[in-house]
Formats: C-alpha cells, structure tokens, sequence
C-alpha cells in the first residue's frame, strides 16, 4: 500500500468569537424587583473576594467552596482541540489510530474534544452492513453504547478489545470488568433498539464526513494525514495549545513527516526526537520518468499516475513516449512491456528521498536493466502493447477469444474483506448468466511470505497465504468445492462462509456451512487431503502469471478490470465481452456492493 504523501496545509488565524451577554432578568421579591450592577465584576475581583471570603469562614464548607470556585475559575477558559476519527472497528488501521491517540487522552484529558464515529452501510429496519461482517457490526454498536454510558473509562474498553481485534465483539464484557466499567446500561443498550439508534446516527455523521475508508481523521475540522502515533499526536495537538502543561520540551519532529510541506522543496528532520529538533529543506533529486501510453487507447488516462509520481518524487521531468516510435519500441524490449501505459524511471530513483525514506512505495517498482518501471498490478495498465503478445498472453492463460464464451478468472484470498466484497459482487452475475461465460476463482498465492512461516505457509514456506494457514486451508476447500460441485457450489459456499467463519476458525466452522449447504464434507475433506497441495502449487502459477499481487483482482478474457467496479459493472464487463450477448444481459442487476476495491489485500 503507497503511503500517501502528506499535503501541504495552510493555517489558519485562529479567532475567538466572544458572546456579547445577555441582559439578566431582574429577580422579583416581596419587597420588588432586584436591579443587576451594570457594572461587571472583573475576574481578578472575584478572586479576591473568594479569597476575603475563605478568611472569614476557613473551616468547614466555606474553604471547600472557595476551592473548587478558585479551581473553577482558573479553568473555564481552557482550550481544547477538536479531533474526529471515523473508523471501523474490526480495522487494524483504525485500531492503530485509536491506539495511538490513548496515551495523549490520559496526558492531556479534557484539552483534546475526541469523537469516534464508524463507517458502515444502514440498510434500515435495524439491519447494517459492514467491511468485515456481522461482528464489526456488533462491535460498533457496543462501543458506542460504551461511549454513551461510560464516557470517561470506554477508551479504556476500545484499547483493551483492539488488542485482539479480530475477537470483537466478544470481548467486550471481559474489557469493560477490566476498565472498571458497570455493564449493566452497555448490555440493555447492546442487545436492545438502542445501540441500533446509536449506529444509524453515528453512520450518519460519517456519511456526512465523506468517511469511505477507515481511519478517516480530521483535526480543527481539516482532514489529517499525519503520524498515528502518540508523539504525533501529540505534537499535532501541541502546535495548536502549546500554552498546555503536557507540550514543554516536546521536539519539532521525529520523522521527515512531521515538518512543514515547503512546495518544490523536501524536508528533512534534523536531530530527530531530541530537544533541538529541526526542519530542514532539500532541492528534490531531478529524476526521469518515461510514461509509455498508445494513442489508439481510449482507456489509457496517465494523469492520476503522473499526479502521484510528481507528489512522491517532486523532481520528476516527465517524457511522453508513443509506444510504436523507435524510443517506445526499444522500451518494450527492454523492459518487457506487456501492457500501455507503463511508467518508467532512470537509475536517479534511488537517490530520491521517498525511495530512501519510504521503503513500502520500493514495492511497486520492478528493475531491469538499472531502469525502474512501476508494476502493472500498481496503476491498473490492462491496454496490450500489440496483438502479438495478446495472443501469447491469453494462449498461456488459456483464454479462448471469438467463442462467444467470456472467461472470468478473480483473484481473492479466503478472508480479504475487499476478496469476499468481490464474491458477493459476482455471486448475482454468475446466477444471471449460468453456464453461458466461464468463471474460475482463482486465489493469490504467495512464497516465502512472513518468512515462510508455518502459521502462514505449506511445503516448507513455498505456498502461502496472507491472513494465515487457516486461510490457506480454506483456500482449497474453496477450490475444491469448484472442481468437485461447480461455480455455483462455490458462490454459495463461499459467500455463506464469509458471513458465519474467520481465519481464526474457519478449519473447525467450516464442516457445519458445507452441512447447510448439502455439500458433501467427506468428499471436500478427501480432496484437501489428497490434492489441496497440488491445487495449491496450481494456483501460486496462476498468480504468477497473470501478475496478480493482491486481492481482489478481476480479468475477463484476460483484461485486468479497474477497481471501483460494482455488481452491474462486472455485469457489463462479462456481457461486452460476448460476440453476440444473450437476452440476460438486458437486466440491471442490484448493486450488492457500491464499489469493490481492487488489490487491496
């Protein structure tokens, strides 16, 4: 995943609107109207008298009261800093925020004005839908029924239960007896309309927010893309109340990100984390960078990239080059282009500072020849450079053109949110056209991954699957259910197991699903046992191939589909690719997932 680069911000002056007081209303008594001073006591008199006051009466109530007005007074004008997070709760990245953000809260309490809000589809009728399934659903609604009735102590509870994130909601209870929180209020809320009531408002303030993507963050009312650290935080914080006891001796920065963006210019954090932090600017290293596109190609819009590429590497002196000129051809061949547009670097990459500083964004790049060309799974280039290497491409893929028999091969992986988003989008495809087009699940293999661990991987670390050896288990089984039953078999199967089992127990839930379903156990168990690792070794071949690095990933007779695509969009993808579509493809079909990201595991 590309770490986004942090956009320059301009501050605002910051003004205090001061409330002109009302006129009290004279206080009538038997003897008439009490007439108010018009004169205001100044805050210094009231002081003093407090003080005179706690003289005369120095026992008792009187010293009691002169202390907590002293206290009062001292306080009521205290600034706060306003910061909204939008998450969901079974997200690691919005469980890191709210991590990262509990250790100011108890630093700096009531000078932060946090609120948690949680991104989720309402369906109405009390029925919700949401990224990672029914118990994301429920742990939105408990923590924010925690939120209503134990307001000081339900950070405490969210902490507790994101250590193990994948267990919410069930840990709840445990995590609020551990914060000292009565459930009593939290479980008639939780299991009755009132939690629902919370959601639909909280999904509401979302919506309005523009939150798709969980953490969204804003700080003062502007979006936040900053550090989710503590000390980022923290520093974030400080900048806009550094009257507060907690920002003495808190350095400038830590990082390059936490200094000021200067446009043409990169920053660079001197002595980072120490007293005498600085920021410092740089020129930006001047790079080459060859955009290779076919001017035949309606499709083949290079703008997003360019934008992108000039913001990660602002000295980026860009070359438009036509595919079928002498410069284009000698690219093809060099770097093995397969498909337009592809974008290409010289050798000066590596001495930028985001290649220096941000190693994830190294990941999208393959080298050959001391050239750096941005991986076709990382811009979505699906335009073939010629019709030669077209056909080659689909002859190793075994894809069949001008037989009226569209082939769909996605990519997902067991327990992808955004690979079972993929599923459920093309369940109702496939019930619409049948037999009619070719869809093959295929799934994202990968080698050596955590180091071949065997919580990850089979055959000694060369197979492996991202959320874990459960994953990769039911993986087969999946892919069993296809060879063995059909496609149909495994929509059903596959969509039912994301909603009722995880990677955390999908080896021992998954028996009692394919029960319900009719399908035989006996013969999936017998065909993960004796061929789940050549399936397996199958289908790391077929990642391999097609060049597929995440989940999902959607070709239709061997053109990759972009992401954003929703049922009715893989609808039209499958029908256009027919030479005569039949009768079905007239129907809209209701769109079970607004917009299925693609790659995103």
């Amino acid at each position: 995943m590309t770490k986004k680069p942090i956009k320059k911000k301009t501050k605002k002056k910051q003004t205090k609107t001061v409330k002109k007081p009302t006129k009290p209303k004279a206080r009538t008594t038997k003897k008439g109207p009490v007439k108010h001073s018009k004169k205001k006591p100044k805050k210094d008199d009231l002081i003093m008298s407090v003080k005179k006051e706690t003289i005369k009466k120095s026992l008792g109530f009187g010293l009691v009261f002169a202390v907590i007005l002293l206290i009062a007074l001292s306080t009521k004008n205290q600034e706060s800093v306003k910061l909204e997070f939008y998450v969901m709760s079974q997200c690691p990245y919005g469980t890191q925020v709210e991590d990262g953000i509990k250790p100011v809260l108890d630093e700096m309490g009531d000078a932060i004005d946090l609120s948690i809000n949680f991104i989720a589809q309402d369906l109405g009728g009390g029925n919700f839908k949401s990224l990672h399934g029914e118990p994301e659903v429920k742990g939105n609604i408990v923590q924010l029924c925690a939120m209503k009735y134990a307001p000081k102590k339900y950070m405490d509870m969210v902490v507790c239960m994101n250590e193990n994130y994948r267990e919410i909601p069930d840990n709840w209870n445990v995590c609020a007896h551990g914060a000292g929180i009565n459930t009593n209020a939290i479980e008639r809320c939780y299991n009755g309309d009132e939690g629902k009531e919370l959601l639909s408002a909280s999904i509401l303030k979302a919506n309005a927010a523009g939150a798709s993507a969980s953490p969204t963050m804003f700080l003062e009312g502007e979006p936040y893309s900053g550090g989710r650290d503590a000390l980022s935080f923290k520093r974030v914080i400080c900048a806009r109340i550094p009257s507060h006891s907690a920002c003495k001796d808190i350095p400038i920065c830590t990082q390059d990100a936490d200094c000021p963006q200067k446009e043409g210019m990169i920053p660079k954090c001197l002595n980072p984390n120490e007293k005498n932090a600085e920021c410092s600017y740089v020129d930006p290293v001047e790079v080459d960078m060859y955009v290779v596109n076919d001017k035949t190609c309606t499709s083949c819009d290079t703008s997003r990239i360019i934008g992108i590429s000039k913001q990660l590497f602002p000295g980026a002196v860009v070359h438009e080059v036509e595919v079928s000129s002498e410069q284009g051809q000698e690219l093809v061949d060099k770097m093995g282009l397969v498909y337009v547009p592809a974008y290409i670097f010289d050798s000066e990459l590596i001495e930028t500072n985001t290649w220096e500083n941000q190693p994830n964004v190294r990941g999208a790049f393959e080298t050959v020849d001391g050239l750096f060309r941005i991986k076709d799974s990382s811009t979505g280039a699906n335009h073939f450079v010629d019709e030669e290497l077209r056909a080659k491409f689909l002859a190793e893929r075994g894809i069949v053109l001008n037989d009226n028999r569209p082939q769909v091969d996605f990519f997902v992986m067991s327990y992808c949110p955004y690979g079972n988003q993929a599923e459920e989008a093309l369940s109702p495809v496939y019930d619409l056209l049948g037999d009619k087009a070719d869809f093959n699940p295929r799934f994202v293999i990968y080698s050596n991954y955590q180091g071949g661990s065997p919580q990850y991987c089979v055959a000694d670390g060369k197979y492996c699957s991202m959320h874990g050896i459960q994953e990769l288990n039911q993986n087969v089984r999946e892919d069993c259910a296809f060879q063995l039953f059909g496609a149909g078999a495994f929509f059903e199967f596959s969509t039912a197991m994301n909603k009722k089992c995880n990677s955390n127990n999908a080896d021992t839930c998954w028996t009692a699903v394919a029960e319900d379903l009719d399908l035989n156990v006996q013969k999936i168990s017998e065909c993960e046992k004796n061929d789940g690792l050549s399936y397996v070794a199958d289908e790391y071949k077929m990642t391999e191939l097609f060049g597929v690095t995440g989940s999902p990933t959607v070709f239709v007779d061997g053109v990759r589909l972009p992401g954003g695509t929703n049922t009715d969009g893989y609808k039209k993808a499958v029908c256009d690719a027919f030479d005569e579509a039949p009768k079905e493809c007239l129907t809209v079909l209701e769109n079970t997932q607004e917009q299925v990201p693609s790659g995103q595991c």
